[in-house]
């Protein structure tokens, strides 16, 4: 191939080249609404995947950057389907899309569709600010030396966030180089089992970190936050798997059964809790048709494969555990989708209601 394109004349390797970006325009566009059906019908759980993002990621091998622009877009462009023709035509990249899709309404789509049509990122996010700008307080920050940013671990004063996008920093003479401030928590590999844990905490967390370390010199004499935080972070693992799980050094014998006049309880016993989790090893139990299990480790439930409601029963064989999205596929299952919509709006409202805002 490339000994052919080599001979190719300039005039029609720039032709070919612009074919190829038409039919790579028009293929975008009709992932785009094959990834918004996938989406709505929630056929990535059959995929045993528990997000559209996981199955983007571990189905279609998408890298997280690309599989949440692709998903954002592909749901912009199931609300407004101006967007797939701008992108068919070429006038919107996909980054665009998924910069435009927080602020599309139906009143402004068409307008800012035309505002954006061949702009780049930088230039949108420009025209995005422009329509909304936004004040931005000024501040000093101690910028931390080159030597020490990779041994930081949690900053000695508050951090600050981060400038949004679009609005920029007041200027000053000699710019500063800014420094490394990670928007969310942040893990990565150095390799030798060894990783670089990187967060932001508030002055309260931060101050008792401090004490820690203060109280803890005799045990740990070089005060390596690193250190501290595995032993903390043992101990409230243990914790979190003894109330989830109901793990144990010594666990007690079952409970006897209830008597036959007493009402049934929602309540999972711990000896079944552990099994359960012992069995299915921590994770979603979801098994594809094609035999892809779900490898959803988060937002886990117990769930009964024949409805709780029905049975009133609890058993090893009947209990498993399923990430959330696949416990409520296998709740519309079996009482509906209008009856889990009603579930839904109750739980949502009890939730505001116990957490009301200030």
């Amino acid at each position: 191939m490339s000994e052919t394109l080599a001979g190719l004349p300039s005039a029609q390797l720039f032709a070919r080249v612009r074919e190829l970006v038409q039919r790579g325009n028009a293929v975008e566009a009709d992932l785009l609404a094959h990834l918004a059906e996938v989406d709505a019908r929630r056929l990535y759980l059959e995929e045993g995947c528990s997000s559209m993002f996981a199955w983007c990621q571990r189905v279609l091998h998408f890298a997280e950057g690309v599989a949440y622009k692709r998903i954002q877009a592909a749901r912009a462009v199931r609300r407004f389907p101006g967007l797939m023709e701008a992108v068919r035509g070429g006038e919107l990249h996909l980054t665009a899309v998924s910069l435009l899709a927080p602020k599309l309404t139906q009143e402004n789509c068409a307008e800012l569709i035309q505002a954006a049509r061949h702009r780049s990122a930088d230039e949108i996010r420009q025209l995005l600010a422009d329509r909304e700008p936004r004040q931005v307080a000024s501040y000093v920050r101690r910028v931390p030396e080159p030597a020490q940013q990779a041994q930081v671990f949690v900053p000695r004063q508050p951090a600050l966030p981060p400038t949004p996008p679009g609005t920029h920093e007041p200027s000053a003479p000699l710019p500063a180089p800014r420094p490394i401030v990670p928007e969310r928590g942040r893990t990565e590999p150095l390799g030798a089992e060894r990783y670089r844990v990187q967060f932001m905490t508030n002055r309260e967390t931060h101050a008792q970190l401090e004490e820690l370390r203060a109280l803890m010199r005799h045990q740990i004499p070089d005060g390596d936050v690193g250190k501290i935080l595995s032993r903390a972070v043992a101990v409230l693992y243990a914790q979190v798997r003894k109330r989830k799980f109901a793990e144990t050094s010594r666990p007690r014998s079952s409970h006897p059964p209830a008597s036959p006049n007493s009402a049934p309880s929602r309540h999972i016993p711990a000896a079944i809790r552990r099994a359960v989790s012992q069995r299915d090893e921590g994770r979603c139990s979801y098994v594809s048709s094609s035999g892809r299990r779900c490898e959803a480790r988060e937002f886990l439930e117990f769930d009964h494969v024949e409805a709780w409601a029905f049975t009133h029963a609890h058993s090893i064989q009947g209990i498993t555990l399923r990430c959330r999205a696949h416990n409520q596929q296998r709740a519309r299952s079996d009482f509906g989708d209008r009856h889990m919509a009603r579930f839904q709006r109750r739980d949502l409202q009890s939730r505001l209601d116990s957490n009301p805002v200030a």
